[in-house]
């Protein structure tokens, strides 16, 4: 069987910054930061005007702050490097281990979505909709980081 992981010497790159992304993100989201210093023009496929759909558009460049853009990219890339790395020892014990925290990361983000329909509405919901983004990736790391911890004591 093919796998698609990278290799084991990536793992610590991708927990640096995995956790600059959470830990920024933090900052940057409970401190309402956007310095100067990250405004810059960025390329969007779509703009839209609440207010006056005349000014709808394609591919237009917009001023944005992208802070939070690159602390929600930090968090995506050291997610999946951390994630799906190798371990030193790659074996069948691994790979089911990384396949049932996958299927039981699946299961709790879509039960948190589903929780999340029935009882968040508004701009809220938006909110939980952007927290989602990571939810998956967060409780896969850390459904299989502890799984791994406390079973190899008994392997």
């Amino acid at each position: 069987m093919q796998t698609y992981f990278f290799p084991n010497s990536v793992k610590p790159l991708g927990w640096l910054i995995f956790s600059i992304g959470i830990i920024g993100g933090f900052v940057v989201l409970s401190n309402d930061l956007e310095p100067d210093f990250f405004d810059v023009k960025l390329l969007s496929f779509y703009t839209s005007d609440v207010l006056n759909s005349e000014n709808n558009e394609f591919f237009k460049w917009t001023p944005q702050n992208m802070l939070n853009d690159l602390m929600g990219i930090f968090v995506i890339v050291g997610g999946i490097l951390v994630a799906f790395s190798k371990e030193k020892i790659e074996d069948e014990f691994i790979t089911q281990l990384r396949l049932s925290s996958l299927v039981w990361a699946v299961y709790v983000n879509y039960a948190i979505l589903i929780l999340a329909f029935i009882f968040v509405h508004g701009l809220d919901f938006f909110t939980v909709m952007v927290y989602n983004m990571f939810t998956l990736l967060i409780i896969f790391i850390a459904r299989f980081q502890l799984k791994l911890k406390f079973s190899s004591n008994g392997r």
